[in-house]
């Protein structure tokens, strides 16, 4: 036992005589599963003062040992949670008043923003009175969790403890147990950030500042929050998100700061299995497998997204797809609803597919070692914490904790030996025949026995029998049985005392009655139908089956599997090319490895996976391509909470999952420029992307394509109608936005003064030099001045567009495009010298005060004066009919059919800077084509496909088929909903989704 003699020393002195329980214990005769490698039949364990001391097969114990015979149950390690807020304090808002707030209420040495605070501890945040619930996780297992302050970017740390009632003191295991991340802003109402992308650009500007701060040779002013990050370092780097696009931009975060995240996923990780296992490792996953949806009403099931029956339906696949492609995996509970279904959603986990094996991993070793306390527990060895719980049966089958242990303190779930006598039973007491029901639970059990009373019709001197019900009061502990009630027979009427023993694998009850006249007789009660309530053998039944129903993107109109490049000939097709050709009657155009490879081509002989298109009666497009577009794009459009937010990008937030991306590759769209909102002079930087429907946003993103980023003039960025109370960001006039602009511009300059003065500095000047600090802000507003990045603003008023370009002059730069522009008509003049192009509606007007001088000729003159003139559509709805936009052209001004169609095709991919590689039919330029039914200018001109880099992703007649077979799937899961609610299984209220769209004065998400 000297192995023992540290853990058992204390350090405090004894204020009177010693109290410590030194006591061995022995849990004997039980299978003990050591870790889900390794099990032991008929063994023991040996613990003392919270640890363990022995464990093994049958051995001597010593003699002062106090041995606890469980005989026939298992003991398992108890299970570890990793990820949670029990016993934590709730963080609170530091902001009062309806005003905006633009800097930090924390006081202090702290990081500017209020979301990041990683000096927080969840140590210091305990509080006993908030553990309450912890009763549920111990009930469903738990021994340890690991805690934090749910709230804010960077988090902070948690603590790690285990479950038991010794106190603080001794419960802690780690009082930093990890680092904890997440794009949530948490409670802080600074105005910064307002949007998933401004989460990242805070982020990552984060830590650079904290990559700056440590790397200066000159000391700088404390920070604390610096001091924290660099202390919690050395811990696990836990990042909590949403889903599984949230996952993969965090890994893109994670190779950038090589920082070694392990993340919280989303649970529907099964969707993009590929690309999430190649990515990670191991995960976190949250056992929250949703219900069934009441969709007893037809009309409200409708309103259910298809995507959220196909979850329903298969994520408790998500475990087992995990552990098939190797992703090593914890559970955790945080996320379940209601914590006594724990149990039960491991199962689910385990009857699809999981490995119980894995099962217990997910529960025990895996949790602790990303948590760095392997060697305290996860499994059953010597000098482990006495953290284990007894079941009768396989937990991941049928079986039931009765007990959890933890720190080597017995935890009761239920009785050991709890009767499953439960059932209908019939009573004989001293010979009369009785007709009863009992439930067993110790004090609580209770019961109902049926009575028969005859009652003499006066009138008719018939006799009846009234069927008489009376209430049981029942006590029973272990196999002791006695309970009380009233009979209304004619011999024994009145109350009845009862006294026996329960014989459980008989199914009998026996003894001693009272009865109310004083007599004891014999008594006995025997259980109904004990042949059908004889123990089954558990059968677990595996089915992966319903994996097959998986579809890119994961919701309606998805691909079975991705379409692969293929080569195409499209035959006797009018085609219009967009180059000097002009439109050719009869022509032909070859697609292949996701390029034009020819036009007009006489090709005789194809290789055999050439697909012929006869385009007889059809036209042949470039792809449309939208200038102006806020489709596709995650959680806010608008960081608008600073004047100047250039650090931030659309390109970290695509979503491919976006329905309209469909859409509007139905209406011949085939790449869009994803701009920021108009809520700040200075905005985002944009986003060029391909809509390849059903590929994830990294591959949708155009390679080597200029950088964009939005510039925004007017009502918005002034917050002109943001309410009374928004009076305090600069700037609030349109003077003011002009100050924006040079202040950022001049700060650019003397940032890359500072870089350059930096950098010619000697090795041995730089000694005790301070580095300028990497400011992500900066470096992209240097991007403009150099000519590395482009702008494109929103604009109306022609005074503010002239004011701009003044700007760029004096700064040396050309605006490349102002979008809206809707008085560009008239300074088109001066457009053209500066070199400006214009990105224009068709005929919105008066919809704002600031537009009401617009006019639907604007897009014909600013054409007619030479300057690049594309129609763009700023709007989900519009994006579907774009050749609609540009056969307005045509009446308001007279511009051609060509002209007009340029306007949506060839124009906008000139002021993208992308017109060498799209935006017109020629030979070696991507393979974006759109085959129209007639005109693409008509009003009945149907797209028949579209190919976006040489693939089909949109097909008229394949949607047709694309749709019957999503109504026979919706079909198939309301009617197995219907089954389980018809089965009284629980079920949860439909929640009808409305899909937000997105426009250049959208705040929020």
């Amino acid at each position: 036992m000297s192995s023992l003699a540290v853990y058992a020393q204390q350090i405090e002195p004894e204020n009177g005589v010693q109290s410590f329980d030194n006591t061995l214990y022995a849990i004997t005769k039980v299978k003990v599963v050591l870790s889900a490698d390794e099990v032991i039949e008929n063994g023991t364990i040996l613990f003392q003062n919270g640890r363990i001391v022995k464990v093994g097969k049958v051995f001597s114990l010593p003699k002062n040992a106090v041995e606890i015979e469980r005989p026939g149950a298992t003991v398992y390690p108890s299970f570890i949670e990793p990820y949670s807020d029990l016993g934590i304090k709730k963080a609170v808002s530091l902001k009062k008043g309806r005003s905006p707030q633009l800097n930090s209420l924390n006081e202090g040495p702290y990081y500017w923003n209020e979301a990041i605070h990683p000096q927080v501890n969840a140590f210091d945040l305990f509080d006993k009175n908030l553990t309450k619930s912890k009763k549920e996780l111990i009930n469903n297992g738990f021994g340890v969790v690991s805690a934090h302050q749910t709230d804010g970017i960077i988090r902070g740390t948690s603590v790690v403890y285990s479950l038991g009632d010794l106190g603080q003191k001794q419960e802690v295991i780690s009082n930093k147990g990890a680092q904890h991340y997440s794009f949530s802003k948490g409670v802080s109402k600074q105005t910064y950030p307002s949007s998933q992308m401004g989460v990242i650009a805070l982020m990552r500007q984060f830590l650079y500042d904290f990559e700056w701060y440590f790397s200066s040779q000159r000391v700088v002013l404390t920070n604390l929050s610096f001091l924290a990050m660099q202390g919690n370092q050395s811990l696990p780097q836990i990042f909590e998100v949403g889903d599984k696009l949230e996952l993969l931009r965090v890994r893109k975060i994670a190779v950038e700061f090589d920082l070694p995240f392990t993340i919280f996923g989303g649970g529907d990780e099964y969707q993009r299995i590929e690309e999430i296992s190649a990515e990670v490792d191991t995960l976190i996953i949250p056992l929250n497998f949703p219900k069934a949806y009441d969709i007893t009403d037809p009309f409200i099931a409708r309103y259910i997204h298809l995507s959220d029956l196909k979850h329903w339906e298969l994520a408790p696949y998500n475990p087992y797809v995990l552990h098939k492609n190797k992703v090593k995996f914890a559970f955790s509970l945080y996320k379940t609803k209601v914590k006594k279904e724990f149990l039960s959603q491991v199962r689910a986990a385990v009857k699809h597919g999981l490995p119980q094996s894995e099962a217990l991993k997910a529960l025990t070793v895996h949790p602790a070692t990303i948590l760095g306390i392997e060697k305290e527990v996860g499994t059953l060895a010597k000098g482990k914490l006495a953290n284990f719980i007894i079941a009768k049966g396989n937990i991941f089958e049928d079986g039931e904790i009765i007990e959890n242990w933890i720190r080597g303190v017995k935890h009761q779930v239920k009785p050991f030996n709890e009767l499953k006598m439960d059932g209908d039973y019939t009573f004989n007491i001293g010979g009369a025949i009785y007709e009863g029901k009992l439930k067993f639970a110790g004090a609580k059990s209770s019961g109902t026995i049926t009575s028969f009373k005859s009652k003499l019709d006066s009138a008719t001197q018939v006799t009846s029998k009234d069927t008489m019900e009376s209430k049981m009061v029942i006590n029973q502990s272990g196999q002791q049985f006695s309970a009380v009630f009233k009979v209304y027979n004619q011999n024994q009427s009145g109350l009845i005392q009862l006294n026996g023993s329960v014989h459980e694998k008989l199914g009998v009850i026996d003894g001693n009655a009272l009865l109310a006249n004083g007599e004891w007789v014999k008594w006995n009660a025997i259980k109904q139908n004990k042949a059908e309530d004889k123990k089954k053998t558990f059968e677990l039944k595996i089915d992966t089956s319903a994996l097959k129903n998986m579809t890119y993107p994961f919701m309606a109109f998805g691909f079975d599997s991705l379409p692969e490049s293929q080569s195409y000939f499209i035959k006797n097709v009018t085609i219009w090319t967009n180059e000097k050709q002009g439109i050719i009657k009869n022509g032909n155009v070859f697609i292949k490895n996701g390029k034009i490879e020819g036009i007009n081509r006489k090709i005789n002989t194809f290789s055999n996976n050439t697909i012929i298109i006869d385009g007889a009666g059809m036209h042949l497009t470039s792809g449309i391509i939208d200038e102006h577009s806020h489709i596709a794009i995650s959680k806010g459009v608008n960081e608008g909470g600073q004047a100047n937010s250039a650090e931030v990008s659309i390109r970290d937030v695509v979503r491919s999952n976006d329905i309209n991306i469909y859409r509007q590759l139905a209406g011949g769209v085939t790449c869009s420029q994803l701009l920021h909102g108009s809520a700040n002079p200075i905005g985002g930087q944009s986003a060029l992307i391909k809509l390849k429907w059903g590929f994830l946003p990294a591959q949708m993103l155009v390679e080597n394509a200029p950088g964009f980023i939005k510039f925004a003039l007017g009502e918005n960025v002034k917050q002109s109608n943001w309410g009374d109370h928004n009076r305090v960001r600069f700037p609030q006039t349109r003077m003011g936005v002009e100050q924006v602009y040079y202040d950022a511009f001049t700060r650019a300059r003397e940032y890359e003064k500072a870089w350059k003065h930096h950098l010619n500095l000697k090795p041995k000047e730089k000694e005790g030099h301070v580095a300028p600090r990497k400011d992500l802000e900066m470096e992209v507003v240097l991007e403009i001045l150099k000519s590395e990045r482009f702008i494109t603003c929103h604009s109306y008023i022609q005074s503010e567009i002239l004011m701009l370009m003044r700007v760029a002059d004096s700064m040396q730069f050309t605006i490349n495009t102002f979008t809206h522009i809707l008085e560009g008509y008239k300074l088109a003049d001066i457009m053209k010298e500066h070199g400006a192009g214009a990105s224009t509606f068709s005929d919105w007007w008066a919809y704002k005060f600031e537009v009401n001088e617009a006019i639907p000729y604007n897009a014909a003159i600013l054409n007619k004066m030479g300057i690049v003139t594309a129609i763009n559509s700023d709007d989900a709805e519009m994006g579907r009919r774009l050749n609609h936009e540009a056969a307005k052209i045509v009446k308001y001004g007279g511009v051609s059919e060509e002209d007009a169609w340029k306007m949506i095709t060839l124009s906008p991919a000139k002021l993208l800077r992308v017109d060498d590689r799209m935006g017109s039919v020629k030979v070696g330029k991507d393979a974006d084509i759109v085959l129209w039914s007639t005109n693409p200018l008509s009003v009945q001109a149907k797209v028949e496909k579209t190919f976006v880099d040489g693939l089909l992703l949109y097909d008229a007649q394949k949607t047709i088929e694309l749709q019957k077979r999503d109504q026979l799937e919706r079909k198939r899961l309301v009617e197995k909903m219907l089954v389980e609610k018809l089965a009284g299984k629980s079920t949860q209220k439909p929640v009808i989704k409305v899909e937000r769209h997105y426009h250049c004065d959208t705040e929020g998400e």
